[in-house]
C-alpha cells in the first residue's frame, strides 16, 4: 500500500472533534459554593424577600452576571489556540462601559451635595473584599471547569477565569447580602472587585492551567 492510500485509509474513520467547552456541571456547582459562601460567612439581608420583589437586586444581577458570562467567553476563547478572543474582550469591555455610563447619567441627576453619598453607600470599604471571600470558595470550581480547555496564555485565561468568578461572587452577594442601590456604586466597587477577582485568578492561571 502506497503512503498516500495508508494516510487516506487513516483519515477516513475521523470525525470532527467538538470544540471543548468548560463544564456547565461544575460552573453550576461554582455558583451554588457562592450562594453557600454568602449565606455563611456574610449571612442573607433580613428583608432579602422583600428586596427581591424591587427592580434593583435584578440589575445588580444582571450586570455581574453579563461579566461572568463574558468572562467565560472570553476563557473559552482563550483555551483555544488559534481562535481571535477580542470578540469576548470587546464584549467585556462594553458590560462595563454601559455600567460605568449608566452610574455617571445617574449621578449627573443627583443633587450635588447627594453624589459622594451615592457613590461611596456605606459600605464601599468592604464590598470588593466580599466579593473577592465569596469567590475564593466559588474559584476552585470555576478553574476544574476549565480544564477541557488547552489555553496557550494561561495567565490571560486565569483573569478570564478569575473574572467570571467574581463575577458569579458578585451575583451572589449583590441579590442575597448587599443592599447597595445605586447604579455608581456597582459600576465602582462591584467592578473593583470582581477585577480584584480577575487579578488573583491570573496569579493562579499562570501555574494552575498549564496540563
Amino acid at each position: 500500500m502506497k503512503t498516500d492510500d495508508l494516510i487516506d485509509a487513516l483519515a477516513a474513520g475521523l470525525e470532527p472533534a467538538k470544540p471543548a467547552m468548560p463544564s456547565p456541571v461544575l460552573l453550576a456547582a461554582a455558583a451554588v459554593a457562592a450562594v453557600a459562601a454568602v449565606g455563611l460567612f456574610l449571612g442573607f439581608r433580613p428583608d432579602l424577600g422583600q428586596a427581591l420583589q424591587g427592580p434593583i437586586p435584578w440589575l445588580k444581577g444582571i450586570y455581574t452576571a453579563a461579566l461572568a458570562g463574558t468572562g467565560i467567553w472570553l476563557a473559552i476563547r482563550l483555551g483555544r489556540p488559534g481562535v481571535d478572543p477580542r470578540p469576548a474582550v470587546f464584549a467585556l469591555l462594553a458590560v462595563v462601559a454601559a455600567a460605568g455610563l449608566w452610574g455617571l447619567i445617574e449621578m449627573s441627576l443627583t443633587s450635588p451635595e447627594q453624589r459622594m453619598d451615592d457613590w461611596l453607600g456605606g459600605t464601599w470599604t468592604i464590598c470588593g473584599r466580599n466579593i473577592v471571600l465569596v469567590s475564593a470558595f466559588a474559584a476552585p470550581l470555576v478553574f476544574l471547569s476549565a480544564r477541557r480547555l488547552a489555553p496557550t496564555r494561561p495567565t490571560a485565561a486565569g483573569l478570564a477565569l478569575g473574572l467570571a468568578t467574581g463575577g458569579l461572587a458578585a451575583t451572589a452577594y449583590g441579590l442575597l447580602h448587599c443592599g447597595e442601590a445605586t447604579a455608581a456604586f456597582v459600576a465602582t466597587w462591584y467592578t473593583l472587585g470582581i477585577a480584584a477577582a480577575g487579578l488573583i485568578g491570573a496569579a493562579v492561571g499562570r501555574f494552575a492551567l498549564r496540563w
